[in-house]
């Protein structure tokens, strides 16, 4: 059993990571995970080798992949730097049982392994593994194919981050020698670099009065519009089981829904929002007409380090706000799709973008001494949303950042980006992203119990539906 109390301490964690602590210690939620697929030419060397060395480069890239928080069950959690990080003990190869699908196909093994993972916390061997695991999926032996499931505390990373983490991997891969040595040594040395600081060092994230007393208003006299369904009442932890499905939009329907979307003024996360409240609405009992929806923002755009002056679009942390729009039955227009709410959706999000951090939900958290009293007191209570929209865009290799990197020898295709549904949260939330094959995934998670009437593989069916109706014919 290692002393945790002798690692070495790097910073406190902030506000929106101890959120994530808190929720991970109280088995509400466990971890976001974001895979993508790789391909290569034919290669003699090891599999094992090649994923152990690259993976070796990420690290010492990346200094919050040696860190873990802990104390999460106190409200001084902090950040502290394991000694060496053992590979063999956080990274898992698993053959496929099945063939590749095709390339509009849900990889259905992929799906359930990702499923699997996000049931599984991080609270074995604290202070011996990191806070973050590999599972290699890949073909019987072949190195020249895999897709690669990297899972993380959310206190680590944000899903913009599984993109950068991806972005870092298939750069070391173009990286590698030639010859590499057949058995390669698991154990990795972490970087001395200090961690980025967090959001709100970065960011004052202000608050204006009226803010302030509008947030307080609402919690001293809390409305709650009768027609609003957000599933069952939040349960009391552990979290149960986490449920994962994909749809996948192959390329040419992606791009069609793409362009359709900048035609009427909007953007694709409206646009997908706005399907998915359709085809919940469709799916209730008419007395429900009103939805509420939440999805992350990033606010790294607004960040920059202070003693460097530069950006960290490419740095793995959390730093994301939230945006808000409520539907309504009325706004529904009967046809596929009601453009002029995706556009109301659209200036939702640009208007909390254009905040620039100010009167953010995030800024508030600076103000909830006890996290852990706050998920509590919500036993039993009604969900605050319907579901969440989490878009983190399109995956770009971004290639040639690195001496000796050979762009032609590594490729990304598809990529899949998840979470596990927190207790607390939404009735269910989709989680979105295109993949460097150009197809956009849409991974829906939920719990056993979280939608109460609602059938969310239902609900898939319907948006798939609604965007066969606009957006051409079935999927190639």
């Amino acid at each position: 059993m290692v002393e945790t109390s002798a690692l070495e301490g790097l910073r406190p964690c902030g506000h929106i990571e101890k959120y994530s602590t808190s929720r991970h210690h109280l088995k509400i939620y466990n971890n976001v995970a974001c895979a993508a697929s790789y391909s290569r030419p034919a290669s003699s060397t090891s599999l094992q080798a090649i994923i152990f060395e690259a993976l070796r480069a990420v690290i010492k890239t990346h200094p919050i992949l040696s860190a873990i928080p802990l104390d999460e069950d106190k409200p001084e959690t902090y950040f502290a730097r394991l000694p060496s990080i053992n590979l063999d003990t956080c990274v898992t190869f698993v053959e496929r049982k099945a063939s590749i699908p095709s390339h509009n196909e849900s990889d259905q093994e992929l799906d359930a392994l990702i499923q699997a993972q996000h049931n599984l916390a991080f609270k074995d061997s604290i202070g011996t593994k990191p806070f973050w695991r590999l599972v290699v999926l890949h073909p019987t032996s072949s190195t020249t194919n895999f897709t690669l499931i990297w899972v993380f505390h959310h206190a680590l990373a944000d899903g913009t981050a599984g993109l950068i983490f991806h972005r870092t991997f298939v750069s070391a891969l173009r990286s590698l020698p030639p010859a590499l040595p057949e058995e390669s040594n698991p154990l990795v040395t972490p970087p001395s670099t200090p961690l980025i600081p967090p959001l709100e060092d970065l960011h004052p994230l202000p608050l204006s009065f009226w803010f302030i007393l509008k947030t307080l208003w609402g919690s001293w006299f809390p409305s709650r519009p009768a027609s609003l369904w957000t599933g069952s009442s939040i349960p009391s932890p552990p979290a149960q089981s986490s449920n994962l499905r994909t749809l996948i939009l192959s390329a040419s329907t992606t791009e069609k829904l793409l362009a359709l979307s900048r035609a009427n003024k909007t953007s694709l996360t409206a646009t997908l929002e706005t399907l998915v409240a359709s085809a919940v609405f469709t799916l209730l009992d008419q007395k429900h007409t009103t939805l509420r929806v939440d999805g992350p923002i990033s606010l790294r755009r607004f960040l920059t380090l202070k003693d460097q002056g530069q950006g960290i679009e490419d740095a793995l942390g959390t730093f994301t706000g939230q945006y808000f729009h409520t539907h309504t039955r009325a706004s529904e227009a009967g046809d596929a799709i009601s453009w002029p709410e995706a556009r109301a959706v659209r200036s939702s999000i640009t208007t909390e973008l254009a905040k620039n951090g100010k009167d953010s939900t995030v800024g508030l958290l600076r103000w909830v001494s006890d996290l852990q009293k706050f998920f509590e007191e919500k036993v039993g209570q009604p969900r605050g949303g319907t579901f969440e929209l989490s878009n983190v865009g399109v995956f770009e290799a971004r290639g040639g950042g690195n001496k000796g990197e050979n762009e032609e020898s590594w490729r990304i295709g598809r990529v899949v980006f998840s979470q596990s549904m927190g207790t607390t949260g939404p009735a269910f939330s989709c989680s979105v992203v295109t993949g460097a094959d150009g197809c956009c995934v849409l991974a829906f998670n939920w719990l056993e119990e979280g939608p109460g009437e609602l059938d969310v593989e239902k609900v898939m069916q319907e948006v798939r539906k609604r965007i066969d109706a606009f957006a051409g014919t079935a999927q190639e």
